[in-house]
This record gives structure tokens, sequence and C-alpha cells, in this order.
């Protein structure tokens, strides 16, 4: 049955409860209650199996409910109010008295002349003007009031087949015109499984049959369900029969197939919820088509250019789980959640010449993200030892024609690592290899396509995950921290790189079998190189960063302990929204000195050292070592606290 949230309070819902009553529930309690005026059994109120509920879009304390009577009640089913009275029966037909009894009748002679005594199906409260409500019943009639059910005018549609037993399974009143509403009637109780969707522009005085290119034959039939406009694009409409959804860019005039990768099933309900197309199906679960954004834009036009990149919804700022979950294991059943982060869609109508880009940057027109065509290298590491479905495949932009959606995960370029972890996190096909980047902040981003050469751009707002705990000042914070730690990663990164190219360098001098002074002299300047650039291979139990093992001095600092202990600084700052604490500052502080000094270290091996190695090698008439040229600027760290005097 019908459910539906309160709009001032999320934690109360509203449902089709036992004993054909509408119960009242709260959370995080589960407590619930019978709230249905039918209770009242002298009002001998009757009712569909899924009976409507829908909140007044006009007035949020405001909930509608459908028996043969509209009603409504403004305190969360204390008391309840008939707007208007009986809407099952058109005009100068008089129903028979409830105790009546059929009348039996030869076969094939005609149906009754008095309709069966009905209920309203489908309600539709116009987001226009407060006053208009559409209601359906059904045994096929349609009313609507535009004084909030004091008078009431038939507008049912004429003409139809067996209109008594045509069942107005949904009605929808458009966003934009008070007008406008649009109408889904199922026949199949007298076995036309053919579609039947109509519209009205003028309260439903006269009404038009929109079914060109829906489907008419499916095997598992086509009757139509549901039909509903587009929140925020005029025109834009969706449908949904007993075998697809369909999707409408003419205000119905035209359909076509909005499949995509949904079940052959029957889609009893359609909402929109901001960008978001939601379906909810008769056993296949409920579908998301997430970001709809492309569908409000697309025209004719777009779809002959050469390149469009679409502007996309607002995106929010949100992880993925982080939580030490074990995923399900593949033979159990599951969804999907949507990628966190960005949905961008671009298109293309011939294949391009060259690699396509696209590049995202920040208000000051920094790069933060770039992404491309080309082919994703895979890491020169041993392969995770983690099954291959927890994984998450990194895939270039499609260059092929047609549409395509890519997503930003709202992060930063990862930093470069020697050795790369996968989390133990409950997201199939969705684990990342860590380090990751760090989240970019909410606000205004470009995003920048090209295409052969050819460039465009367009918007994207990032908000920030609504349940975060954190202001936009501790989000700055840490935001600059991380911003601080991973430079200080990547110059750690470099150091190690040009202590690796000297000593390189130096070890080819020893191809040459060089005399003992000049072999000496490598042993020497080699033991510094290795001191201050460290090793990239992973140890167990080693300390690293500057600080010590268990009952050791420090080592002397160097730049690939070090890059380890950015990376691990990183991956401590990234899993919640907080600005940094005390204990996160004092340990930057220091790996940040350490780096300091390991830069101080390196100048003076590739400097002073390196110049003392060439004399020897130029007195044994080998020639010099070039020293290169360093990119290492010194950081600007946090001065060291003073220590207590004993």
């Amino acid at each position: 049955g019908s459910i539906v949230a309160d709009p001032l309070n999320p934690k109360v819902i509203y449902a089709g409860g036992p004993a054909a009553g509408i119960v009242k529930i709260t959370y995080p309690s589960g407590q619930w209650i019978n709230v249905s005026p039918n209770i009242v059994t002298t009002d001998s109120l009757r009712k569909v199996g899924n009976q409507p509920l829908i909140f007044s879009p006009s007035n949020p304390r405001e909930l509608f409910t459908g028996f043969q009577y509209l009603m409504s009640t403004v305190d969360g089913g204390m008391h309840w109010s008939k707007l208007g009275g009986d809407l099952t029966y058109p005009k100068g037909v008089t129903p028979p008295p409830p105790t009546a009894t059929p009348t039996p009748r030869p076969a094939g002679s005609p149906g009754p002349a008095v309709p069966p005594p009905g209920s309203i199906e489908s309600i539709a409260p116009s987001s226009v003007s407060s006053g208009t409500i559409w209601v359906g019943t059904n045994n096929g009639l349609i009313k609507v009031t535009t004084d909030h059910g004091r008078t009431w005018t038939d507008v049912t549609i004429p003409d139809l087949p067996n209109p008594t037993r045509a069942d107005i399974s949904a009605i929808d009143a458009s966003h934009h015109d008070a007008a406008t509403a649009y109408v889904a009637i199922d026949t199949h109780a007298v076995a036309d499984y053919r579609p039947s969707l109509y519209r009205t522009h003028d309260y439903g005085k006269t009404w038009t049959k929109i079914v060109n290119g829906l489907a008419t034959s499916q095997p598992s039939g086509s009757f139509t369900r549901v039909i509903r406009a587009d929140t925020k694009k005029k025109g834009l409409l969706f449908a949904g029969s007993e075998s697809s959804i369909y999707v409408s860019f003419d205000d119905g005039d035209n359909w076509q197939s909005l499949m995509l990768n949904l079940p052959n099933t029957s889609y009893r309900d359609l909402t929109i919820h901001e960008n978001d197309l939601i379906a909810g199906t008769y056993g296949r679960g409920m579908w998301i088509l997430d970001d709809i954004s492309p569908l409000r834009q697309l025209t004719k036009t777009i779809a002959a250019e050469a390149a469009h990149l679409f502007k996309p919804g607002d995106a929010i700022r949100v992880r993925r789980n982080v939580n030490g979950d074990t995923p399900f294991p593949p033979e159990v059943p599951q969804a999907k959640n949507p990628p966190v982060g960005a949905l961008i869609d671009y298109s293309l109508s011939t294949r391009p010449s060259t690699e396509i880009t696209l590049d995202i940057l920040d208000a000051a027109g920094t790069i933060v993200r770039h992404l491309s065509s080309a082919p994703i290298a895979p890491f020169n590491e041993p392969p995770p030892t983690v099954n291959d479905f927890w994984l998450e495949k990194p895939a270039p932009m499609p260059m092929t024609p047609g549409m395509h959606r890519i997503h930003w995960d709202i992060r930063h370029e990862s930093p470069k690592a020697f050795t790369h972890s996968y989390e133990i996190n409950a997201n199939p096909d969705e684990t990342p290899a860590s380090p990751e980047g760090a989240l970019a902040l909410p606000g205004t981003y470009t995003l920048r396509l090209t295409v052969d050469g050819k460039s465009q751009t367009q918007t994207l707002v990032v908000r920030n995950d609504p349940r975060s705990p954190a202001t936009l000042a501790d989000l700055k914070a840490q935001h600059d921290l991380q911003m601080k730690i991973d430079a200080l990663a990547s110059t750690a990164w470099d150091g190690h790189s040009e202590v690796n190219a000297l000593r390189a360098s130096v070890a080819e001098i020893t191809k040459g079998k060089p005399s003992d002074v000049v072999t000496a002299a490598v042993k020497a300047l080699d033991e510094k190189l290795a001191s201050v650039g460290g090793s990239s291979t992973p140890r167990r139990g080693g300390g690293g960063g500057g600080f010590p093992g268990a009952g050791a001095p420090p080592p002397p600092p160097n730049f690939a302990a070090l890059q380890g202990t950015f990376i691990r600084q990183l991956g401590t700052l990234d899993p919640g929204d907080m600005a940094p604490n005390e204990p996160m500052l004092r340990v930057y502080g220091v790996a940040c000195r350490d780096l300091k000094t390991a830069i101080s270290t390196w100048k003076t091996v590739s400097g002073e050292n390196l110049t003392a190695f060439n004399e020897v090698l130029v007195k044994n008439g080998l020639k010099p070592v070039p020293a290169g040229v360093s990119s290492l600027r010194s950081p600007v760290c946090p001065a060291a606290e003073a220590k207590p005097v004993k």
C-alpha cells in the first residue's frame, strides 16, 4: 500500500495497515496506531486495496486520503474532514442501496445500467494552485475542485470503453500549470491490455489521448499504471506500464523507452525527488535513475552536436561506507549503491580523433581532478590479496558515439604511494585503492570538457552531506591540513626519487671496476644517500618519519619513511568530518619538521658530500657525477613546543 513520510518530521510515517486501516508509525520506537476514519463502521466508508495517501504540497500539515469521499487531516489523524460529497458516481446516477442484492442477469445480456459502488483510487493536489485537487476513481470517474473541495466538477473522460471498469490508477497535476493534468488508466480487468494515457490543459473540459510510441502487445501486458510530470521541466513526462518505463520530451505526443537496465516487470508507481526518478515495481524492488538533469536539457539540437557537456545536478559531498564491514558473498542477491559524488554526463556524435579530457577546477581556477580517455596504467606492485569482486575497477572516459555518464567522487587527485591497500568495507566493486585524495570542499566547481581541441564548461555545485556534524569552518580547517600534508607527501616522494636517481648514477661507477679508493668513496656516499632516501619496501615493525621503534633512539628522518607517515596521517583525517584536534596538529608538526631536516640533509649530501666525492673521481681519472637540480623546497612548519624543564 501507499507509504508517506510526514514532510515536517520524517520520523513519522503513514501507511496502509492492518484491518483496512491507516497506521501512523513513529520512529525510532516503531510504535504504530490506527488513525483511519473508517474505524467508525457506521459511516460505511469504501476504499480500494491500495488506498492513496498524499500530503498537500502547499500545506505540509495536511494529509489526504481517499474513500468514496476525499478526506484530509491536519493534526496527524486526530480529526478527519470530508472535502465535499461522494465523488464516485456521475451526475444524475443514483447508486443502489448498500444492502441491495444484485439481480442475476442472463449470459450475454447488457451490463447493469448503474455502475457498481466505487472509491477513490488516485489523488493529485496541485503544486501550482493550493485549492486545486484532482481525484480519480476505480470505476472510471475523474473529478476536480479549485476551491479545496467545497465544489467539484465532473471531468470524466468521455467515450472510454467499459468506463465503469476503467481504473483511474494515477492522476498527476502539472507543476507548471494548474489547468493541466495527466491520467493513466488501467483497463486490464476487462481484458484490455493496451496502454491508456490522457492529458488536459483546460481543467478537464477536453482530453487528448497520448499513447504514440508506447508498446501495445507485450506478452506481460502493455496497460499503463502510472504517469508523472517532471517537477522542473515542463513537458517532460514519465510513464510506467505492466512491462516498461517510458519518457516523453514533448508533453506526451511521443514516447520512447527508458528501460536501460531495468527488469521486465510491473511498474506500479513513479516519483521524482529533486533530480532523481524513482520507480516502484511489483516484485522487483525499487529502482532509482540518479540525476535526470540530462533528460531535462536534451534537445534535438544538442543531440546533433559533435560533443556536449550537460550541466549536472547538485552533488553531495558524501563518503562511501567506511566501516569495517565484510561484503556479502557474490552469490547473495544485492543492489548496488549509486556512485558517491557527482554524476557527469556528456554526449559524442562521432568518435573523437584524439584523447578527450575532463578537468574539475575550483573557484580559484586550480585543477582539483583530471580525468581522461587515456588508458589507466595498473600499479607496479603485487596484486591485491582480496577477492577481485570487492575492488573498484577504474575505467577511462568512453569515446564511443552516444551519451556517457562518468562520476567524480569529490576528491582531489590521489597522492603517490609506494604501495596501495584495499580497506575491508562492504562496498562490492567499489573499494578503491588507498590512499585516496582528500575530499574537496563544498562550493561551486567548473567542469571543462575538451574534445578534439575544443573545450566547453559547466558549473557544478557541491553540497555537504546534510548529516555531517561539522561546520564549514571545521571542514575548511580539516581540508587545509589535508592539503598541507598532501603537499609534504609529494615533497617526500620527490625527495626519494631524486635520491634514487643520484644513487643510480653513483652505482654506475662500480660497473667499471674502479680502484679501492673509488669503491670506498662510492660505498660511503651511497650509505649517506640510503640514509636520507630510505627504502620504499615496507618493513614489518619498523618506525618511520623520525619516530623510534621500541627501545631504540630515533633514526634520522628519511624521505621514504616520511612519505609513509604523511599517507597514514591523511588516512587518519579521512573517515569523517571534523576540525583537526591537537594531537593531529602536533603529529603533523613533528613530521613536517622531520621533512625539513631530511631536506637539509639531502642538500648537504647532494652538495658538499657530492662535491667531495667528485673530487675523488677526478683524481682517479673518472668523470664527476652531475649534481642535478633539486625541486625540493623546505616547508614552513609550526614551531616545536617548548619542553618542560625538569
